[in-house]
């Protein structure tokens, strides 16, 4: 989201303005504030055919606040895509869920499935519900070698991979070198050099902690990817996946 920042809104010279904020084109780009590892969860949603002539499977889902009944008014609903091949025929759709739910890291996940069938006919499933939850995890670096460490995983057998950034503790979250930023200046040398300079103060044994967000009961895969900086200021990268065989674990 590009704003003017308020600082510039009364400046009538465009120059002025400009080399007040430091920038070229009287733009800043203004980046949202937010909770540590705040962001989506992807899980794969499936509908196994156990009858003929389905035409058509609509998944819907709502989130609600633990001891609340679900509001249905605030349903989102999607089709789901047949796994043309499959005998009987899959239907699957990757959900996504956020970390947070209107504040809170705790919350519920409400879903059904709507069946549609070639002669018109319609029925609904019962109505299923998720806890979803974080899982702290931790990295310890006892080679020193470490700027970044990032998790690879997915819920389920790698049905759908994401990456998770972990933060060093010692280096506050939305601070200058914190992997807050890390979305948008991955790659940017002065904020690498700047993080490997801040990590590089802090005492032996590293230790990097991360949170992840998914429905209570959901079997985790994940390995871990190191990013270090070398002297020319080039991230260099090696995988640690247990030795070929990953690490699982349950929220």
């Amino acid at each position: 989201m590009k704003t003017q920042p308020a600082a510039l809104a009364s400046e009538k010279d465009p120059a002025t303005a400009q080399n007040k904020a430091g920038i070229s084109d009287g733009i800043a780009l203004e980046v949202p504030a937010t909770l540590p590892f705040e962001g989506f969860t992807y899980l794969k949603k499936e509908w196994v055919d156990q009858e003929d002539n389905i035409e058509s499977v609509t998944f819907g889902m709502a989130l609600g606040h633990l001891n609340s009944p679900v509001n249905w008014e605030n349903t989102q609903t999607f089709i789901m895509m047949p796994e043309w091949g499959t005998a009987p025929l899959r239907r699957s759709w990757v959900v996504r869920i956020p970390t947070h739910f209107e504040g809170a890291e705790r919350y519920l996940f409400h879903y059904f499935f709507q069946i549609r069938y070639s002669n018109g006919d319609e029925k609904v499933s019962d109505n299923f519900t998720q806890l979803v939850m974080p899982k702290t995890l931790e990295y310890i670096d006892h080679s020193g070698s470490c700027v970044h460490i990032r998790m690879h995983w997915s819920l389920g057998n790698w049905s759908y991979p994401q990456d998770t950034e972990l933060e060093v503790d010692g280096i506050d979250w939305g601070s200058e070198f914190s992997v807050s930023h890390a979305a948008y200046r991955s790659g940017d040398r002065l904020y690498e050099h700047g993080r490997l300079v801040a990590v590089k103060k802090i005492e032996m044994p590293r230790v990097f902690r991360a949170q992840i967000w998914a429905p209570r009961g959901e079997e985790i895969n994940y390995c871990f990817n190191m990013l270090s900086v070398d002297h020319d200021g080039n991230l260099q990268q090696k995988w640690d996946n247990n030795g070929g065989e990953n690490f699982k674990m349950t929220i």
